[in-house]
C-alpha cells in the first residue's frame, strides 16, 4: 500500500509544472566545475596568515608553557604558502517564462562541491622570554595544514541572456545557496607540526603534534569552553558570466566563470523541453 502514497506527489508535480509549460518551457542541465581561491591569493594572504597565526601560535605556546610555565610570548612571525583547489558537479532545473526566445529564467539547482584549502608549508618563529630572569628562548617550527569541506547545497538563481534568439548568447547569473548542516559539519581540519625549542642555556627540546578534527568536533570543543560558534551551514553566493551555445532546438552548451564562494569555471549541457 505504500506505493499509493506517491500519487499525491505526482499529482502536485503535474499541477505545478503544467501551467509553466503552457506559457514557457523548462530546461534540465548537468554541469562540471573547477573551483579555486588562488585567483585572489593577493587579497587572501593577510587573512590566511592571521587565521593560522591565531591557531598555530596558541598551540606552540600552550605546549611549551606546559613544560616551562615561566616562558611567555615575546614575538611571533611566520611565512605561509597555500593552495586552494576544488571541483563541483550539479544538476539544475530552469524555467523560461518567455519561451524559447525568452531572455529571463529562474533556476533551481543541487550542487555537490569539494573545496580544499591546503598549507603545504608554514615556517613559524616564536620568541619567548622569562620576565623574572630576563632570559630569552626561541621556538622554530615547520607546520602543514589542510581544510576540506564537501558541501551538498541547494540553490536558487536568476539568469539574463543578452541575445536569446542567437546561436551564441552571453548571460549573467545571480544566485545564492545553502549547504546541508551535515555536509558542513563533516568538514575536516588536519594539521601537523614539528619544531625545536632553544632554551636560555642553549639546550634544545623537540615538539611534534598532529591531529584531524571535523568541524563538528571543533564546534563541540568551543561550546564546551564557553565560546560561540556562529555558523551551522555554509552560505554560498553565486555570480557568473557565461556563454550559451545553441547546438539544436533542444540542446545547449554552457560555459561560464565567476564567483561561487571563491572562483569557479564551469561547463554544462542543457536540454530544453
Amino acid at each position: 500500500m505504500r506505493k499509493f502514497r506517491f500519487f499525491p506527489l505526482v499529482w502536485m508535480v503535474f499541477v505545478l509544472v503544467g501551467p509553466l509549460l503552457a506559457d514557457g518551457h523548462l530546461e534540465f542541465s548537468f554541469h562540471y566545475s573547477r573551483w579555486t581561491l588562488n585567483l585572489a591569493r593577493g587579497l587572501l594572504d593577510n587573512m590566511v596568515s592571521d587565521v593560522l597565526e591565531s591557531d598555530l601560535k596558541d598551540r606552540f605556546t600552550t605546549r611549551i608553557q606546559n613544560d616551562y610555565p615561566n616562558l611567555v610570548e615575546n614575538g611571533y612571525s611566520q611565512k605561509v604558502t597555500f593552495d586552494a583547489p576544488g571541483d563541483n558537479i550539479g544538476f539544475e532545473l530552469r524555467y523560461y517564462p518567455g519561451g524559447h526566445q525568452g531572455a529571463f529564467s529562474l533556476g533551481l539547482a543541487v550542487e555537490q562541491s569539494s573545496m580544499r584549502v591546503t598549507f603545504p608549508e608554514v615556517i613559524a618563529n616564536l620568541d619567548l622570554e622569562d620576565p623574572d630572569l630576563k632570559q630569552t628562548a626561541n621556538f622554530r617550527g615547520l607546520a602543514q595544514a589542510n581544510f576540506r569541506i564537501k558541501p551538498l547545497s541547494f540553490h536558487v538563481n536568476l539568469r539574463w541572456e543578452l541575445l536569446p534568439s542567437k546561436v551564441i548568447s552571453p548571460y549573467l547569473t545571480l544566485g545564492a545557496g545553502l549547504s546541508t548542516g551535515k555536509s558542513f559539519f563533516d568538514a575536516s581540519y588536519q594539521y601537523s607540526y614539528s619544531g625545536t625549542l632553544t632554551l636560555p642555556d642553549s639546550s634544545t627540546k623537540e615538539y611534534t603534534e598532529s591531529a584531524t578534527k571535523t568541524l563538528r568536533q571543533i564546534k563541540d570543543e568551543r561550546l564546551a569552553a564557553g565560546k560561540s560558534f556562529a555558523l551551522n551551514f555554509l552560505p554560498i553566493v553565486q555570480m557568473n558570466f557565461g556563454l550559451r551555445a545553441k547546438i539544436s532546438k533542444m540542446f545547449n552548451f554552457y560555459f561560464d566563470a565567476g564567483v561561487f564562494d571563491g572562483f569557479l569555471f564551469r561547463a554544462g549541457l542543457g536540454m530544453r523541453i
